[in-house]
Parts: C-alpha cells; structure tokens; sequence
C-alpha cells in the first residue's frame, strides 16, 4: 500500500468501504469515522506535526492526499528512511554550504541526510515531508502529476475500449442489439466523465485553501 513518509512517521490510507481507514506506523487512527465516499479536509496529527488528509473527486471516484504547510506531498510506494547524516558534515544545497559560499565558516550544519539521494541537508533545505531534499521532493511532485493524469484517463479508456469492441462483435455476430449496447456504453463513459469533470470543477472552486 502506497503512503507517505512524514518525519519519522508512514501514514497510509484503506480506501475499502464503508470507512476509510488511517494507518499512523501502522497503528489505526480515526477508523469507522470518515465515509469512503465523504470528501473534504480533515486534520491528522502526525508526531508533533499538524497534517491535513483531502479527499477529492477524480472524476467520478474519490483521490487521498495529504497537504502539509499549504504544500501537496506526493506518495511512495515504500517507506522513506529519515536519514542521520555523516559526523561534522555540512548542507551541501544551502547557501553557506560547500556549493556555495567560499568561506568554509560559514556553511550550514547538516542536520539530516535525504532519505533518497542521500545529501547532507540543513533544516532550511528539507523539504516540507522531512525526508527527502527538495529536489527529490519536487521530482516525485512530478511523477505524482503524471501518475494522476494517467489514473483519470484509464477508467474512460477503458469503458470506451469495452464498448468499442462489444460494437465490433455486434456488426460482426449481426447483432444489432450487441452493437448498439456497445455505443450506449461509450455514450455513458462520455456522460459519466463530463458530470464527474463538471463536480470537480465546481467542487475544486468552492474549496478552501489548505
């Protein structure tokens, strides 16, 4: 189950009806509370840290994400480590680090590595997720981006591929009832996209800033 890493802390979200189902290391949080279908923003303390959970409308199904500081933290599929750095190292992205400033004095202690590539970081240049580099954080924003994309046009593709191909074995069986189940079919993926594009739009505008 995908996740997000937050400090030393992986939370996770069940999606499987009625409720959804929180995991804070692996412990339940918040269970039999929020609907699975319900959306909105509701607040989760994560550690010492005050994280908000959304649910919105991809189309016509319900997406988790979790905002923190105003900022959107994209997932992974495995947990992120928190990583110490090396003794009496130095941020190696801040200015004031060994990228930077000619004078050694003044870098900036590294106060943690990024839990993917590894840079000695100090506490200006992790990012909002308290893992990852914000150069990590902002390829994985990226990724995140595509991989929604893509989730919100494999459900139409594929309604519209089942519909296609129960209109071909229609005009080939010479079924006319086949066929033209196969157009009701991708008629109702058209239907069923521009309502749920229009609720998204409609619900994206009337919310709240996180």
């Amino acid at each position: 189950m995908s996740g997000w890493s937050i400090g030393k802390h992986r939370v996770q979200v069940d999606v499987r009806e009625p409720f959804l189902t929180i995991f804070v290391d692996e412990e339940k949080t918040r269970e039999n509370e929020i609907p699975t279908h319900e959306l909105g923003d509701f607040p989760l303390k994560i550690g010492k840290r005050g994280v908000l959970l959304r649910r919105v409308r991809n189309l016509d199904v319900a997406r988790s994400e979790l905002w923190i500081d105003g900022v959107k933290v994209p997932p992974s599929e495995e947990p992120i480590p928190q990583r110490k750095p090396k003794k009496d190292t130095v941020c190696e992205v801040h200015p004031g680090g060994r990228g930077g400033y000619r004078d050694p004095g003044a870098a900036a202690d590294a106060k943690l590595a990024c839990g993917i590539c590894r840079v000695p970081l100090c506490d200006s240049c992790v990012a909002v997720d308290g893992v990852r580099c914000k150069a990590c954080f902002e390829t994985a924003s990226t990724a995140m981006v595509k991989a929604e994309r893509a989730l919100r046009i494999k459900g139409p593709l594929l309604g519209v591929a089942l519909g296609l191909l129960l209109f071909i074995f229609g005009l080939a069986l010479d079924s006319m009832r086949m066929a033209g189940a196969g157009l009701a079919a991708i008629a109702l993926v058209g239907v069923r996209v521009g309502i749920g594009y229009a609720k998204e739009r409609r619900e994206a505008k009337n919310r709240l800033p996180p």
